[in-house]
């Protein structure tokens, strides 16, 4: 399954398939429930090491370029902190390259010095798979192959409901930094095909315009076909 694809089990499904007041409750990590993600919140609950844990979902001790792009949209990083030169990144290159908050600054697209509810998706991510218990069951796995099929997701979620889903101010318009979440790498091509009118964000319409549409999203998730 693609990092992306993961991301539809991991984050999207459980947002799109929650009630409005569920998806606007504050998360663990925003301790004084203001709605913004400070360092200081993000460095009381984790330490980079265990994001790092959090991330290496097969155990390998590495990040794979995926991972990175899917982070942060860009593979900038990757290739800054690959100092070998191979196809991976280690704890170890990582942590010598950066700390918690260069980690986490990565993320403050805006550069207010504190992460609003799209910028924060990620770490929030990172820190229910830090401290919730993981589901004995994927929900979008019907057949238990672990592999999500594009019939899993059709049946079990809308079009629109991911958009709402990713709709993390509920402004009824996404930004590059909400789609990326889901769209990583693919999140540009996306903004350059659907906002119609070059304002930077697609608002529900234009998301519906060039027949757009939840399988035509699943098909450039599903990187290898």
């Amino acid at each position: 399954m693609t990092p992306s694809l993961l991301l539809f089990a991991a984050l999207v499904f459980p947002l799109a398939s929650a009630s409005p007041v569920k998806r606007q409750a504050t998360s663990g990590l925003d301790a004084d429930g203001d709605g913004l993600i400070t360092y200081a919140e993000v460095s009381a609950a984790m330490s980079l090491h265990e994001a790092l844990t959090a991330l290496d979902r097969d155990g390998d001790g590495f990040i794979y370029l995926p991972q990175i792009i899917e982070l942060w949209g860009t593979g900038d990083k990757f290739y800054e902190l690959n100092t070998d030169g191979d196809d991976h990144l280690t704890f170890r290159e990582i942590e010598n390259g950066m700390t918690l908050q260069d980690f986490y600054e990565q993320f403050d697209f805006n550069g207010d010095g504190s992460l609003d509810a799209a910028e924060a998706y990620q770490m929030n991510f990172i820190y229910d798979t830090l401290n919730v218990p993981p589901s004995a069951d994927n929900p979008l796995d019907s057949n238990g192959d672990g592999r999500i099929s594009r019939l899993e997701v059709i049946s079990h979620m809308t079009y629109d409901e991911v958009l709402m889903a990713l709709d993390a101010d509920g402004s009824q318009t996404l930004t590059p930094e909400e789609l990326n979440i889901l769209m990583g790498a693919a999140t540009d091509q996306f903004m350059n095909d659907q906002d119609n009118n070059d304002d930077g964000e697609i608002d529900y319409q234009e998301a519906h315009s060039h027949r757009m549409s939840l399988i035509r999203i699943f098909g450039r998730l599903d990187l290898d076909n």
